[in-house]
């Protein structure tokens, strides 16, 4: 197969030599077993315009671009590529040799300015002065290699040199002139012929100046007076600056686009104090022509003062453009730092294990991740857990064998805070080069996110089968006494016993049953946002009320101890769902006297302070167990119970609790000292700043205050009516019983009822129509109309809300409900009941 390297394409000369070259005998090896850091370095040299130069590895295997081959002779040029460092620069290597050394061993990056390192070159020893960098090229296992960015700057050197010389000389030849000048019997004609020789010295030294000047690999220019007026400036400064007209011209006239960025100020600040300035790195802004967008390079200089006669008379700057190289680096920053950025956003650790001798080196973020950051392997062993650990050891082992990989899930405690972390943990077995296992390197990655979300998803399964068989247990269990109940009513239909027996069981599972389907209804629409609450001024002594009248039987029927300490009628209001608020709170006491043992307790206790109001019931049940509490709110979820199942019901009254206190916005929670001790789940809502009875109530929503109303019952039904007549008056209300509707509108005009049960299925004349009737009379006009019907349907009820009627049940009515609504009708003035205890009046 041909293999074809990405990194070692293009390149010039020095590219196609890499690919040429038979790697696979040197210490390196194949390039496709190159480290990436190498392959990515070599791919930065080769890119590069300035010359670079590369030492990798111990034994500093050398890599160079075609701008670094202009600087060497064909004593090295293409040997030096991929041969050790000591052997080809070994006359040099005492001043090299150290330095290198000094990056290896982790000392940092180093500087060299103008410095003499002699080499050979086309045959003869040449004194080079060098400006290079050693650069450390390394990543988290250390350093690698050394990076060396330089510049041949020989002819700087010597034109600087140069100039110094003839400032000297210009210096010595005019203090010569003024001592020539001082001395008696010096001719006038000796003198001219002396200044003609003087200038002609200088300008055979300026011109050689400016060719030296104009060989120089960097840029040089010449500034003249106080306003940095062009004299010369070299073909490198041409380009860096582009291609525009600069002698005669000031700094500020010639370069208008670098106004702003600062060098100005430094030429104007040489010139006055006559210090030299010297700055590496710095970012310029330049235009090549007038009309094009601004470029940035980066630059090394020097703002040398030019001295004659003790003064300041013009400033040489001298420069390399550093772009390529600060380029680089910048690139290389950048992508170390999204390297790590990355690993850390991915919760990912990379390491290096050294197989001989233990030692492990981890990136930076491994404490953030592991909780502690170790150097020997072994120790990491010990927060392992051991199940996972061994079975990590069996896939190590083959990989080992075979020279491969090995990927494993494995459970670490974390040493500063003892925290489960699961980590993915993926490894590589490295060899030497003689095919020996050296290291393993590899990745582990943060999974604990996603095993608790996979744990979750299971507990949600789980929880879904357990309400699966629940439901199908609690639906199936009352049809078998229903079905018995109907063969004993098809066995014996004219036995009056066996048929009340019959109908009390079937109505009690019926009742069971239909309570099952409203609490699966109930949670179903408040979790898909259906319900909207009906929010009034709502008394909680009310609600109280009504919930423990829901709840007596089951307390009653299990022989538990009810104590309540609730706020006197009137004194605590909320802004709710009456309705809903009683659900809630009949929830907390059904599901207290349901996880009781028989003869327990249970209080209820309401509380109020500042602006919040506190509705705890307590028990001393079973209670919770730690590991259901967190969970003990969410649907399907239920305390263990005995395989009889004699508490009954879905999981969902305390999930359906939640949400409804939630609508309200308001809170509840749980608490419980443990299994056996009992529990107490409380309730917070925000309370109502005015009294109950502050709002404008209409007719028929006033506060009862205790006193019998005055009931019209009117149903053709005679057992019905009779059967709710009982009903009625049991709750203290005088009833007046009527069959016939026109009988009930003459009744209404003697007996003026506060309200009246209509049934809407009536001879003659339907409730709807006897509604209008009776809303239409004197006496009964301001009565609150309430249809008790067996039609159930939208519009059945939409009609009856037409003809008047206030409030709607249909048959069987919930009588709780139905007392409840009676209880918020405030009486007539003058025709309350007196008597505690309710009768009926016969129509």
């Amino acid at each position: 197969m041909r293999l074809t390297f990405d990194f070692l394409s293009n390149g010039g000369e020095l590219g196609a030599l890499m690919r040429a070259r038979e790697w696979g005998t040197t210490p390196l090896g194949p390039p496709e077993h190159w480290p990436t850091l190498l392959k990515s370095t070599i791919r930065l040299i080769l890119t590069s315009r300035h010359p670079m130069f590369l030492w990798w590895g111990g034994e500093l295997v050398q890599f160079y671009n075609d701008a670094y081959r202009l600087t060497m002779g064909p004593e090295r040029h293409p040997g030096a590529l991929g041969q050790r460092g000591r052997d080809c620069w070994e006359e040099i290597w005492p001043i090299i040799g150290p330095q290198i050394e000094t990056v290896m061993a982790g000392g940092g990056s180093t500087w060299h300015e103008d410095q003499l390192v002699p080499v050979t070159r086309h045959g003869k020893r040449e004194d080079v002065w060098w400006t290079y960098g050693y650069s450390p090229i390394e990543d988290h296992d250390g350093v690698h290699g050394v990076l060396v960015v330089c510049n041949d700057v020989t002819a700087q050197h010597n034109a600087k040199a140069a100039l110094e010389r003839m400032n000297l000389a210009l210096t010595e030849q005019i203090a010569q002139r003024e001592h020539a000048q001082r001395l008696e019997g010096i001719q006038t004609g000796q003198r001219l012929r002396a200044e003609q020789a003087l200038r002609e010295q200088r300008e055979a030294e300026t011109t050689r100046l400016r060719s030296l000047f104009e060989q120089a690999h960097g840029f040089m220019c010449i500034l003249r007076g106080p306003q940095h007026v062009f004299e010369f400036a070299n073909s490198a400064y041409l380009r860096l600056v582009g291609e525009r007209a600069l002698i005669g011209k000031s700094v500020r006239e010639a370069l208008p686009d670098i106004v702003g960025q600062g060098f100005f100020e430094l030429l104007d600040a040489v010139y006055a104090s006559g210090k030299p300035y010297k700055a590496g790195d710095l970012r310029i802004e330049l235009r090549v022509t007038p009309d094009s967008a601004p470029v940035h390079a980066y630059i090394d200089f020097v703002y040398q003062p030019i001295m004659e006669n003790g003064s300041v008379s013009g400033i040489f700057v001298q420069g390399f453009d550093v772009t390529d190289r600060t380029m680089a680096r910048q690139a290389l920053q950048r992508s170390e730092l999204r390297l790590k950025e990355g690993m850390k956003v991915a919760r990912m650790v990379v390491w290096d294990w050294d197989l001989a001798s233990n030692e492990v080196v981890f990136s930076d973020n491994a404490p953030e991740l592991f909780g502690a950051n170790w150097t020997d392997m072994r120790h990491v062993w010990d927060y392992l857990d051991p199940d996972d650990l061994r079975r990590m050891e069996l896939g190590r082992r083959d990989a080992l064998q075979s020279h491969g990989s090995y990927g494993e899930v494995v459970r670490l405690r974390r040493p500063d805070n003892g925290q489960t972390v699961w980590l993915q943990v993926y490894g590589t077995v490295v060899a030497d080069q003689a095919g020996d296992a050296h290291c393993i390197r590899g990745v582990s990655i943060d999974v604990s996110a996603r095993k608790r979300a996979e744990e979750s998803l299971r507990e949600a399964g789980r929880h879904k089968d357990e309400f699966l068989a629940m439901l199908s247990h609690e639906l199936r269990n009352p049809l078998a006494p229903i079905r018995s109940a109907a063969h004993l009513l098809a066995m014996a239909p004219e036995n009056a016993s066996r048929v009340k027996t019959s109908s009390v069981i079937i109505e009690r599972q019926v009742n069971h049953m239909t309570s099952l389907i409203n609490d699966l209804l109930d949670v179903s629409r408040v979790n898909t946002g259906l319900v909207v609450l009906d929010r009034q001024l709502i008394d909680l002594h009310q609600v109280v009320l009504e919930s423990v009248e829901q709840t007596q039987p089951l307390i009653s029927e299990r022989g538990h101890v009810l104590s309540l300490d609730v706020p006197a009628e009137g004194e605590v209001a909320v802004w709710g769902d009456r309705k809903r608020l009683v659900q809630v709170l009949t929830n907390l006491l059904h599901n207290a006297a349901k996880y009781t043992q028989p003869g327990g307790r249970i209080s209820l206790e309401i509380s109020h302070h500042a602006d919040t109001v506190e509705l705890h019931v307590r028990d001393n049940g079973i209670g919770l167990d730690a590991m259901l509490m967190p969970h003990i709110f969410d649907l399907f979820t239920q305390e263990k119970r005995s395989s009889d199942r004699s508490q009954g019901g879905l999981g969902l009254g305390l999930a359906l609790v939640r949400s409804l206190v939630s609508l309200h916005g308001g809170h509840v929670t749980a608490a419980s000292p443990g299994a056996g001790e009992g529990a107490t789940f409380s309730v917070y809502l925000q309370q109502h700043a005015a009294p109950p009875g502050a709002g404008g109530a209409g007719r028929g929503t006033g506060q009862h205050a205790g006193a019998g109303l005055r009931l019209m019952l009117v149903d053709d039904n005679k057992d019905a009516a009779n059967a709710m007549a009982m009903v009625l008056e049991s709750a203290g209300h005088v009833v007046m019983v009527e069959h016939d509707p026109l009988r009930a509108l003459e009744s209404a005009g003697s007996f003026g009822p506060d309200a009246c049960l209509l049934d809407i299925g009536l001879p003659g004349m339907d409730g709807n129509e006897l509604a209008r009737r009776l809303r239409a009379s004197t006496h009964a006009r301001a009565a609150t109309l309430i249809a008790v019907t067996g039609y159930g349907n939208k519009y059945d009820k939409a009609s009856a809300v037409q003809a008047g009627f206030d409030h709607y049940f249909v048959k069987p009515a919930n009588t709780a409900e139905l007392i409840g609504v009676l209880a918020r009708i405030k009486p007539h003035a003058g025709a309350s009941c007196s008597s505690p205890l309710g009768e009926r009046i016969e129509g």
